[in-house]
């Protein structure tokens, strides 16, 4: 049974159209549902008008099965609180060096009271020097595979876990636009790399968008899959292919 008696906030993350049309279609006498998206995040309102909370808990716990593993909290907790709630129920603790996101991803995780306890450092390696220097990315990783590029991701990772002080790693790479870089990469081209001890998991994203929504999305992306691996509900040593 749910907790919460006349509101629930579900949050869900790259719902489909097909599931879309299906949680709004499950709205019912005396329950309505409301929906905000925000860079493939979702706010899922379930609101009981006039329904008993039989029929009210209905709705809500079969929105739950729709939504399936897109559904990261029940109770309205935002991609980052999850993050920092997981890491500190599994006694863990991460760093990251972001490229691309430019400092997105640790400003969200610094808004979480507590994170403190769990967030060890946030590096903004932006340049081709800042990676190789800070982080040990190899120059002929560089030039032959291209700074936006699956291998460097990972070695930027894999330079963060290599003080052995924490526990997770994550790195970003990517062309947010509105032009290419020096190796024609595509615009809206992204690699994120969330990395343990046994293995790093890489998020390939095409995203369509301006610079604006490219470098939002694919943070959003990062902290999703984090929540997963944290969980074990995401095995490491893969990589995600996904087109937004």
């Amino acid at each position: 049974m749910i907790n919460c008696k006349n509101l629930c906030t579900l949050k869900a993350f790259d719902i489909d159209g097909e599931v879309l049309e299906a949680v709004r279609a499950s709205a019912a006498d005396g329950v309505s549902i409301e929906i905000n998206e925000e860079y493939r995040d979702f706010t899922i309102y379930v609101i009981n008008d006039t329904a008993d909370e039989i029929v009210f808990n209905g709705v809500v716990n079969a929105l739950k099965r729709l939504l399936g593993n897109a559904l990261y909290s029940e109770d309205g907790e935002d991609l980052e609180e999850v993050v920092v709630r997981e890491l500190k129920n599994a006694g863990k603790t991460f760093s990251v060096a972001e490229s691309f996101t430019g400092g997105l991803i640790s400003s969200k995780i610094v808004n979480v009271s507590g994170a403190s306890e769990v967030f060890y450092e946030g590096l903004v390696t932006y340049g081709s020097s800042a990676k190789i220097r800070r982080l040990h990315v190899k120059v002929q990783t560089i030039e032959s595979c291209g700074i936006v590029s699956k291998e460097v991701v990972q070695e930027m990772a894999q330079g963060l876990l290599a003080n052995r002080i924490t526990d997770f790693a994550m790195s970003t790479t990517g062309c947010a636009g509105p032009d290419s870089d020096e190796f024609d990469t595509p615009v809206g081209l992204c690699y994120v790399a969330i990395a343990a001890a046994n293995g790093a998991l890489v998020l390939e994203l095409m995203i369509d968008g301006d610079r604006k929504y490219v470098r939002n999305t694919a943070t959003n992306f990062a902290l999703y899959n984090f929540i997963g691996v944290i969980r074990g509900d995401i095995a490491v040593g893969q990589t995600i292919k996904r087109k937004i």
